[in-house]
């Protein structure tokens, strides 16, 4: 196992909140105190490429960051995957089986897990492999996982009420490079999500203007609302304005200064967690 990483200390970390995106490469850590403002550490534990799978390179990334295993109030858990469906929250869990097995989004020793997302009449089913989850929940006390698209979902779900136009939100992963896209219709109902990969700004165009169109939206008219890594941004916000009437960045959300401008460094995803409840 290597040495253990350096990362800040914490004095009681019962009350403060960990937030963990587990990406393919690594762990992308927030941790944010729940009593004092202007309190929030973000950093990263990158996974040794020498660990083999993703269970062993996780297990050693964090027992070689001490700081990951304090005793927090609450943990959360945000999965990158781009193996899940949009599905009603009405169907019955015998027809969210069937229609994670249609989509084949469930493999061999994996398990579906489900996100609610209250206000849209929605669940997002998604996989995780069971020895991924069975280490979660054996490491740290009673994780909440979630698919990294599901906060994203559930916070652009509520700034849609705003408004009567078609809005599409795109938000850009530098690393892994990846899009994940949000559609929303005139009556703020939410019509797709998808995450897609990319090797170029040009992709990340392509993806939001048909998904657009998908989703029956007019890219003349409606909205489209960007965020995520803000180089990859800036270099498709002039592309999409040649075919889009209205091209923005999202607001970044107020709330989340609270815990300090090193939030702006954090994986919007993450920060959305405490936001959305």
């Amino acid at each position: 196992m290597k040495h253990a990483l350096k990362l800040p200390e914490i004095e009681n970390p019962r009350v403060w909140r960990l937030l963990l995106l587990l990406e393919e490469g690594g762990l992308r850590v927030v941790a944010v105190s729940t009593v004092d403002d202007s309190s929030v550490i973000v950093c990263g534990v990158p996974f040794d490429p020498s660990a083999g799978d993703m269970p062993a390179a996780l297990e050693e990334a964090v027992y070689a960051a001490p700081f990951l295993l304090s005793d927090f109030e609450k943990v959360d858990v945000l999965v990158s995957t781009s193996e899940y469906i949009v599905a009603p929250a009405s169907l019955t869990a015998e027809a969210l089986e069937a229609a994670a097995a249609y989509s084949a989004i469930v493999g061999e020793g994996e398990s579906a897990h489900t996100d609610v997302v209250d206000g849209t009449g929605a669940v997002v089913l998604w996989s995780l492999r069971d020895d991924v989850a069975r280490f979660l929940a054996r490491t740290f006390r009673n994780p909440a996982l979630h698919c990294s698209v599901s906060p994203l979902v559930r916070y652009f779900s509520r700034k849609t009420q705003l408004g009567n136009t078609g809005k599409i939100y795109a938000h850009i992963t530098a690393e892994p490079p990846v899009v994940d896209i949000v559609a929303f219709g005139h009556d703020g109902a939410l019509r797709l999500a998808v995450t897609k990969p990319v090797t170029a700004a040009a992709d990340s165009a392509y993806w939001i203007l048909a998904c657009a169109r998908e989703a029956g939206l007019d890219p003349a008219s409606d909205e489209i609302l960007l965020c995520g890594d803000n180089a990859a941004r800036h270099e498709l916000m002039p592309l999409l304005r040649r075919y889009a009437g209205y091209v923005m960045p999202v607001i970044f959300p107020s709330a989340a200064f609270r815990s300090g401008r090193d939030a702006l460094n954090a994986p919007f995803p993450l920060i959305l967690i405490p936001l959305c409840e």
